[in-house]
């Protein structure tokens, strides 16, 4: 029997890549065959073409050749229990463990796909995954928010940044983003109320009384944080490795440290951001789009300062 191949994309830590033909992934039980369209870049696969997470990646490479990638966009290829071939779906492979997404195909756990809405197109889908999903997990459990009560987003303009401030503004929200000045024009014409510049730290780090504040990507610690934070205000980081301690530290303190760790989705988390995607309270924004053959544009492009939500690859 001929064996089924498919394009991936390669990388040979550190920094290169390359476009090669691979067999296409056995689908074992509980595991659905899923034809990737689109998917996302960010910034810990930069990292990983750079040399960074070496020991994860040696486990990835047992999986294939490829190394980046793990949020995405596709049809159903394969029949599970409840997907069926042919539908629309988005994925979260497992950031540490699961399968890496930058090729035309991968054989995901069900659990870790979730049908999306048909108003959205693969693009679309691809990009709101990461942050919408993480923006659920820090306003709906973590942190939710009342009405008048005041938000910081650092890196308003990024991916997960601006799932949040859509998430936040939804729930009444005071939300002050802090952003690269190019973008203030369109994170006002989305409600935000006040808008500071993410290049003058004397002036951002001089407001306090935060109930909330996100910072992502990381521009400081729990520490550093802790005096901009109101009586029973919580601080809350997309990458707590960087700060694992600052959840015990907060704890006899009325401002708190929130622990966030998404490595994977859920069903219950991918439901809600199905629904809160076909009611327009979350919106993906699409910074850019590039091929497979222009992967090395797209990780260019992905550690530029300033891009305005999520950079992603077209598999075909």
């Amino acid at each position: 029997m001929t064996t089924r191949m498919m394009r991936a994309l390669q990388a040979i830590v550190p920094g290169d890549l390359k476009v090669v033909y691979v067999p296409m992934p056995d689908v074992r039980r509980g595991e659905v065959l899923v034809e990737v369209l689109c998917s996302a870049l960010n910034g810990m696969d930069a990292d990983v073409l750079d040399g960074q997470w070496g020991r994860y990646a040696r486990r990835w490479s047992k999986q294939g050749v490829t190394l980046t990638g793990f949020e995405f966009s596709g049809v159903a290829r394969s029949d599970g229990v409840s997907i069926r071939a042919g539908q629309r779906v988005i994925g979260y492979s497992h950031v540490l463990h699961g399968q890496r997404t930058h090729c035309q195909f991968v054989a995901m756990p069900e659990c870790d796909l979730q049908p999306f809405p048909e108003r959205l197109s693969f693009e679309e889908a691809a990009a709101l995954v990461v942050g919408g999903l993480t923006s659920i997990q820090i306003l709906e459990r973590i942190r939710p928010l009342r009405i008048g009560q005041r938000c910081l987003i650092v890196g308003a303009n990024g991916a997960v940044g601006l799932c949040c401030v859509q998430l936040a503004l939804s729930q009444g929200a005071q939300v002050v983003a802090l952003a690269a000045p190019q973008h203030f024009e369109a994170l006002r014409g989305m409600g935000v109320h006040e808008l500071l510049d993410s290049r003058d730290q004397r002036a951002w780090k001089s407001i306090s009384a935060f109930d909330l504040i996100i910072d992502t990507p990381p521009l400081m610690r729990y520490a550093q944080a802790r005096h901009m934070l109101a009586d029973n205000g919580t601080y809350v980081t997309s990458h707590p490795e960087q700060d694992l301690l600052a959840p015990l530290r907060s704890l006899l303190s009325t401002r708190k440290a929130g622990w966030l760790m998404l490595l994977r989705g859920n069903r219950e988390l991918f439901q809600r951001l199905a629904k809160l995607a076909e009611q327009t309270v979350l919106r993906p924004s699409v910074d850019s789009v590039f091929t497979l053959d222009e992967a090395a544009q797209a990780f260019v492009r992905v550690r530029c300062s300033g891009i305005f939500g999520r950079v992603l690859l077209r598999m075909t």
